[in-house]
């Protein structure tokens, strides 16, 4: 049954209520009215309401069926979106009548068939909106009408309510209110958008016959209430735990790839030197990993899973005792039994691998901006992901976001692969060995040989680097992360770009890698953009999100924060002009207090009004330079901007990040032969970080 021919059967609705209701609730006494209608118009109706039962609503379902299931409809969906979210049964709401699930049935097939006929939000037209959207907005709306008719059955008998809430327009205010004290979901967009729809003229013509009541969701005493402006912190990692976890990450993936023998093919030369320099102790090291001892684990895992020796043979090479004379490997029990005699401890081994595997995705994942339904898709065996275009490397992926458009972001189907990407790719494909799986975003646990591989979903992701998170930075970091979600990778890329954009000091250096890329590969064709600016690109990312006016969200926090670094009465500064700037702010702050203002009011007061503040990388220029002749080098704007240097410099705690860049990357040279000369002014400068830095009272290294 093509499109047309099911809109025109819906559409026809309206004009069969009676006899429909008749028909699916035929205990219920509709009252003499029924009785009027001449026999050709029920002849009609009988035949319409036939129709209208067995109609195909999918490819799997029928309209009378209990379940409707679009999975066949979208073969291509995404993984995270593939089975349940394609799915609603309507026998979960069980306290409904067949009819008012008729009427609900209708208006949700015909918002799938052609969603413009209702227009629920103020400046979506989109003719088609995926079923997968709807059903998660009618699965909540049919939630809380099943609360309704609960409540109303529970308080008034069942013999009444189906006597007297035949249809959905029959419910009475005095309902809604009860139900929504009782409603164990939460009070949010999707039931807003649950409403818009039922409201509609198009429901209104084509379902109710007449408008439903109208009743103010916002004015009841919900349970649960979803609060956006509580959710805006946890749109993006915090400033600490994005610095922590970017540079531990990579140090992960560089210490693996230095065991196995690659340290000759790191991209990233310039986290292999940071790691070299810094104190933290090799996690190979401590579990005695070699490129011996991966492939030994990864003829373990395969064999103990069922593999053949050949197909093991033809991924590693074996050491001579897993043969003993014969051509095979021995079996998995055996590996298992050897390795453990040589001293290795199995779970170690296995959370190592794991360590790496998360790892790379987390890398990956930060410094692409790949949604997860993207990230699920990139294979990563043989580094088969990585293509060059150029000279520019890149990742393919499959967008399945947004497919029917002409423009999905800042990337489609390719994303830049910074040095450290690489890197993580090329860890990531020899995990993919001990998995038997080419994607990145999949189980720790070996596939089957009789299994398809397959990604994870949404959850997945974040379960994995959940478990990252607490791994390494244990209770230190973790407390600030209230709820991990895999689009807060997305969000904190464009969030960290919109803090270089206003001013801030990057917190990871590899952003700087990240914009480079970027701005060459757009600049060659790959957007109809020719440059971008750090805020250029984090307003591409942000718009591909997928939550409304993100973009001017993270921005605007990231402008709040530059003002707050600068303004902040009761924060921390260091430097020769900090006494006096801090009482200039405290006066300041008082007085617009006095007024009525809120410390926050001024803050955005001040971000509106574009308040300018200048930035030198290291720390803030107070500016007044007053001395008459200095003999070092003149200070142009940002050559000198701390305050050992210059008494107008000013350097708050956001400054950290910097400094500890300052510090560890004197340490990276302080030992190497062509800085043998400058080895004084190198320690010197080391010194000045870390004196800065517990003045502050911050860490000199993470």
């Amino acid at each position: 049954m093509n499109t047309e021919i099911r809109l025109n059967l819906l559409t026809e609705f309206s004009n069969h209520r009676f006899y429909i209701i008749d028909a699916l609730d035929p205990i219920v006494d509709n009252g003499p009215i029924e009785n009027t209608h001449k026999e050709d118009e029920s002849k009609n109706s009988r035949e319409y309401i036939e129709s209208l039962l067995k109609h195909p609503v999918s490819k799997m379902s029928k309209f009378s069926d209990p379940i409707w299931d679009f999975n066949r409809d979208y073969p291509d969906a995404a993984r995270n979106v593939q089975g349940a979210k394609l799915r609603i049964d309507f026998s979960k709401y069980k306290y409904l009548s067949q009819f008012v699930l008729a009427e609900l049935k209708v208006i949700l097939e015909l918002a799938i068939l052609n969603n413009s006929i209702f227009n629920p939000i103020k400046g979506k037209s989109k003719r088609s909106i995926k079923a997968n959207s709807l059903i998660t907005v009618f699965k909540n709306g049919l939630s809380f009408i099943n609360e309704i008719f609960k409540h109303a059955i529970d308080e008034l008998g069942y013999d009444f309510v189906q006597e007297k809430l035949k249809t959905f327009s029959d419910i009475t205010p005095d309902l809604y209110y009860k139900a929504a004290k009782n409603y164990s979901g939460v009070k949010g967009q999707h039931l807003d958008t649950f409403f818009n729809y039922l409201r509609s003229p198009a429901s209104v013509a084509y379902v109710f016959k007449k408008p439903i009541l109208h009743v103010e969701l916002n004015s009841l005493d919900w349970r649960k209430t979803y609060h956006p402006n509580k959710n805006k912190v946890k749109q993006v990692l915090p400033d600490n735990v994005f610095e922590a976890m970017s540079k531990l990450t990579s140090y992960v993936v560089i210490d693996f790839l230095m065991a196995i023998g690659y340290e000759k093919e790191i991209a990233d030369v310039s986290s292999l030197e940071r790691f070299k320099a810094s104190e933290y102790p090799s996690w190979s090291a401590q579990e005695k990993i070699s490129r011996k001892t991966l492939n030994e684990y990864i003829a373990m895992r395969l064999r103990t899973k069922g593999y053949s020796s050949d197909f093991v043979k033809d991924l590693i090479e074996p050491s001579y005792w897993m043969k003993i004379d014969s051509p095979d490997i021995r079996s998995g029990s055996y590996l298992r039994s050897a390795l453990k005699d040589r001293g290795y401890k199995m779970n170690n081994l296995r959370e190592y691998f794991n360590l790496v595997s998360y790892s790379s995705m987390y890398i990956i994942a930060q410094y692409t901006g790949m949604r997860p339904s993207e990230l699920a898709e990139v294979r990563v065996d043989n580094c088969k992901c990585l293509v060059k275009e150029n000279d520019i490397w890149l990742i393919e992926s499959v967008v399945k976001k947004h497919k029917d458009e002409i423009h999905t972001g800042l990337f489609d189907d390719k994303w830049v692969a910074i040095p450290i990407v690489r890197d993580s790719i090329l860890a990531a494909s020899y995990i993919s060995k001990i998995k038997a799986s080419p994607y990145l975003a999949s189980s720790v646990d070996t596939v089957s040989p009789n299994k398809p591989p397959s990604s994870m979903t949404s959850t997945g992701i974040r379960w994995q680097i959940n478990n990252l998170i607490d791994r390494l930075l244990l209770d230190e970091h973790t407390s600030e992360v209230v709820s991990f979600n895999p689009y807060m990778l997305r969000h904190t890329l464009a969030y960290q770009l919109y803090r270089a954009e206003v001013g801030l000091p990057l917190i990871s250096f590899q952003l700087k890698h990240f914009v480079d890329s970027v701005a060459t590969y757009t600049s060659q064709g790959a957007t109809s953009a020719v440059t971008f600016a750090y805020g250029d690109i984090g307003d591409m990312l942000s718009k591909g999100g997928d939550r409304k006016g993100i973009d001017k969200s993270l921005r605007k926090s990231a402008e709040l924060e530059a003002i707050k670094t600068a303004h902040n009465p009761n924060a921390t500064y260091y430097g020769g002009k900090a006494d006096e700037h801090k009482n200039k702010l405290i006066k300041v702050f008082k007085g617009y207090m006095a007024e009525g203002y809120t410390e926050a009011e001024v803050y955005e007061a001040m971000a509106d009004q574009g308040v300018a503040v200048v930035y030198m990388g290291q720390g803030l220029c107070y500016g007044g330079r007053t001395e008459d002749y200095d003999t070092s080098l003149p200070c142009i704007g940002s050559l000198r901007c701390n305050p050992v240097r210059c008494k107008q410099a000013v350097v708050t705690i956001k400054h950290a990040p910097k400094w500890r860049e300052v510090y560890l990357l004197n340490k990276v040279n302080l030992n190497k032969p062509e800085y043998a000369h400058n080895r004084e002014q190198i320690l010197a400068a080391m010194n000045e970080a870390k004196m800065l830095l517990e003045s502050l009272d911050e860490k000199v290294e993470i």
